[in-house]
């Protein structure tokens, strides 16, 4: 940053006048011409702030771009990972329907094993009722005639 020596160089500075009226035989009256009045020290400062001023706006400038290019880059990052999720979240649902089919089938097999199971012992059952009429038709024949007649008076 320049010092304000610097900036302030090229401007004349005043020279001290002294506090007596001059006299009047030593001025010289000559006709008014038309003076340039040197820079006041506003003018570099109005430069300084000229500058700081376009300055602070091309910070601004490249701090908008940059807030912009990263919200842009947040978003892309948050969109891929949301796309992430989703494409987990659909293979995982995959993964549970293959794994539930594979269950219901297995659950299936079991069911027809079971009431094929059912089907054999309701049989089994079936021929045993059988047999166990037929024994007993069997043993009660046998036993009438092995036992003689009952007397008239217990039979009547």
């Amino acid at each position: 940053m320049q010092d304000i020596e610097q900036l302030l160089g090229g401007i004349a500075t005043p020279t001290p006048v002294s506090d007596q009226p001059a006299p009047v035989d030593d001025v010289s009256i000559e006709p008014r011409t038309t003076f340039t009045v040197p820079e006041t020290s506003t003018g570099p400062a109005a430069r300084v702030l000229e500058a700081a001023a376009v300055t602070a706006d091309r910070l601004v400038s490249d701090a908008e771009m940059e807030a912009e290019s990263l919200v842009t880059t947040a978003q892309a990052k948050a969109d891929a990972i949301v796309q992430a999720s989703r494409d987990e979240a659909d293979q995982v649902a995959a993964q549970l329907n293959r794994e539930r089919a594979t269950a219901m089938t297995h659950l299936a097999e079991e069911k027809a094993a079971v009431e094929a199971r059912i089907a054999v012992l309701r049989q089994m059952e079936s021929d045993h009722v059988s047999q166990m009429r037929h024994h007993l038709t069997e043993q009660l024949s046998l036993l009438d005639a092995t036992l003689p007649e009952p007397p008239a008076a217990v039979a009547g």
